[in-house]
């Protein structure tokens, strides 16, 4: 507290600034005004909070923009209503079919999604897409299917086991039948001509592509009087790249055909023949004095004080390119590429200055 003013006083203006005395800057001294200030408690002021501020992910920034977004959800909503129109003609039951989500994720992460032992299905997008992608329709739903068209009941099964083979032949009937539908979906945006090319029960030996590479997955969920499940779709973003892309782009990320490709690689194989360039190799680097070079002489020798199995420089269109050692070939002098050569040149060790002139 300050000098000459004591408790009483201090509690005494504090009264009066709370209870909405006139107090003014006129009627205190300093004095006064300090020994509030240090009375009075500063209040925190509370955190900004706003619903618009979303973490960004630097391993996975988001490619789907927001009108992409919406014609997905479209497309999957019209998606779901012919799976549900498909399974209850085909489960002979009222069958509601919903979009649970659509989502961006790392292959990874979808592996992990899955159950063990699951139930999915490897299809071919199509060759003009390219790519793999993957239906699971979980264990679950798989027995809940296969008990139905055989004339059961359905009830929930609680089996922890893969599909057997007659299972699979029972259950791939339906997944053919929902791919074309999936087909059917797209038409106004992609070719897909998904074809089943396999069946895994272990997640772990999904391999439609990169488990760091970007998918779309997509939970559509089934619900029955007997059964709730979902069905999961996963497709590599790679392949859906046009439809991802801007309006307007014009670019094209459709996959060549087979013959397309090998008429596009025998087109490049023959400019390639005609390009030339330059290689050279260059020996370490020699340090001379102005002495030593004035000596130089037709038919002396330099003697650098390296081992031969100093690497050597391989420069195309005098550029550094690899690393190569010194060898024979064929009885003519040669050079071994060793190392291609990722740092530039102002990173890489400085030669030693070591050599002499014989």
């Amino acid at each position: 507290m300050n000098e000459g003013l004591n408790q009483k006083d201090v509690d005494s203006l504090l009264k009066r600034t709370s209870s909405g005395g006139k107090v003014t800057a006129d009627s205190l001294t300093q004095r006064e005004i300090d020994a509030i200030l240090q009375k009075t408690t500063p209040v925190p002021l509370a955190p900004v909070v706003s619903e618009d501020i979303v973490p960004y992910n630097f391993s996975r920034p988001p490619r789907v923009s927001k009108d992409r977004r919406a014609n997905l959800e479209s497309i999957y909503t019209r998606y779901s209503l012919s799976v549900q129109a498909l399974l209850s003609s085909m489960l002979r039951m009222p069958v509601d079919v919903v979009v649970g989500s659509v989502e961006q994720a790392m292959f990874s992460e979808f592996i992990l999604s899955l159950g063990t032992p699951c139930a999915s299905f490897v299809f071919a997008i199509g060759d003009r897409m390219g790519g793999e992608g993957a239906m699971d329709l979980s264990t679950d739903f798989a027995f809940h299917l296969v008990d139905r068209l055989f004339g059961g009941p359905g009830d929930p099964q609680a089996l922890q086991r893969p599909l057997t083979g007659l299972e699979q032949a029972v259950v791939r009937n339906v997944a053919d039948r929902a791919l074309g539908l999936l087909r059917e979906a797209w038409t106004e945006h992609l070719t897909f001509e998904p074809r089943i090319i396999g069946f895994e029960s272990n997640p772990e030996m999904l391999q439609i592509t990169s488990r760091e590479d970007n998918v779309l997955v997509t939970n559509l969920e089934i619900r029955s009087s007997l059964f709730n499940g979902f069905i999961t779709l996963c497709l590599p973003m790679s392949s859906l790249e046009s439809f991802l892309q801007e309006k307007g782009s014009g670019r094209s990320h459709v996959k060549q055909s087979e013959a397309d490709a090998a008429a596009y690689r025998h087109q490049v194989e023959e400019n390639l023949h005609h390009a030339h360039l330059g290689v050279s190799a260059r020996f370490p680097t020699l340090w001379l004095s102005a002495r030593q070079i004035s000596d130089l002489q037709p038919g002396r020798v330099l003697h650098t004080g390296q081992s031969c199995d100093q690497p050597v420089e391989l420069l195309v269109n005098e550029r550094l390119r690899f690393m190569g050692s010194l060898g024979q070939s064929r009885g003519h002098l040669g050079i071994r590429v060793v190392e291609h050569v990722q740092k530039p040149v102002a990173a890489r060790p400085v030669q030693s200055k070591q050599g002499r002139v014989l």
